[in-house]
């Protein structure tokens, strides 16, 4: 974009930076200026009418432009335009197999286009990184998504956000840990977390209407002492300990529509644990959404007192991603 300028009018035109800079497109600005002037904040450079500026324009929308692909996506279309064959899998090889039935040979292929099978690739095929070890383009996928979410890394899931869940509990708990457990989680947490796990449960419990409507954590519940209680009833020795819990799940987003405003969790029961793992499954756009900021874990501005935070979101479920496409975020 450029912006066509003079002296008086650079504090108006710092409104306009404002503004695009609450886009979050980071769109290269260009000044316009007949005048010599320094280059405001926000402004990629200056253009006085030289040749070679209108170049360097040109060059940055070039630039942009180019970078608005994903960069897995972007890595992929440049692989299958190069026509590669593969003698590994998948066996199809890029669709071939079933150009070779006996019954409408092309049936498939007509369905869901040529580029489906030409873009499903070996998960080792070194061009596209290696999904097993987040490496290559993968592995900048990964780091763009996390930029992109506001968290400190980010893992992609191919088996929905049960595995998702999965995964974060069996990396943080074990047998004998304690996990503060909310009664209105999906099952993959207690698979997780209670079942392969092993840990011990200590349950928050949730509000129900008379017409079986699911509400919230009963605030009672939130409170350190009660806590407390519940603790000394099932494991005693845990009762006083300043971190007692390794783990708490909250389901951020319930089916039946309750968002947790996510500073008041931390702020009331974050330091009683290591971590707080927050399924939102059925959420993931609460971030990009003003109103609705507070209830984004992901958004927190956490101190050393803390706990460590984890966010499993069902990219296809409320955002756009095919089924089963899942991502874990960990913001420290």
């Amino acid at each position: 974009m450029w912006l066509q300028s003079s002296l008086p009018l650079l504090t108006a035109r710092s409104g306009i930076l404002a503004l695009l800079k609450r886009t979050g497109f980071n769109l290269p600005v260009f000044m316009l200026t007949d005048e010599p002037v320094s280059v405001p904040a926000g402004v990629t450079a200056i253009i006085s009418g030289n040749a070679q500026e209108w170049l360097e324009l040109e060059n940055a929308a070039c630039l942009y432009e180019e970078g608005l692909l994903p960069p897995f996506y972007d890595t992929l279309t440049q692989y299958v335009e190069m026509g590669n064959s593969t003698f590994a899998c998948p066996g199809h090889q890029h669709g071939e197999f079933f150009r070779k039935t006996s019954r409408r040979p092309s049936f498939f292929i007509t369905f869901f286009g040529e580029n489906l099978f030409r873009a499903d690739m070996c998960n080792a095929d070194v061009k596209l990184g290696d999904l097993l070890i987040h490496e290559g383009s993968a592995k900048h996928a990964q780091k763009f998504a996390a930029k992109v979410f506001n968290a400190d890394k980010t893992y992609f899931v191919l088996n929905g956000t049960s595995a998702a869940n999965k995964v974060v509990t069996n990396a943080l708990l074990t047998r004998g840990d304690l996990v503060l457990f909310d009664r209105n989680n999906h099952k993959s947490n207690h698979h997780g977390a209670l079942i392969q796990a092993g840990a011990t449960p200590v349950y928050l419990e949730a509000t129900r209407n008379p017409f079986g409507f699911i509400g919230g954590i009963d605030a009672r519940c939130f409170d350190e002492t009660y806590l407390r209680d519940q603790i000394r009833d099932v494991v005693p020795e845990r009762a006083d300990a300043p971190r007692p819990f390794r783990l708490a799940i909250i389901q951020l987003g319930t089916y039946d529509g309750t968002i947790y405003n996510a500073r008041q969790v931390v702020d009331n029961i974050g330091h009683l644990c290591d971590y707080i793992l927050f399924d939102s499954a059925w959420v993931g756009y609460e971030q990009f959404i003003d109103m609705m900021a507070d209830t984004s874990p992901l958004l927190l501005d956490l101190s050393e007192n803390d706990p460590g935070i984890f966010v499993t979101q069902s990219v296809h479920k409320q955002q756009a991603g095919f089924s089963q496409t899942s991502q874990i975020h960990k913001k420290r």
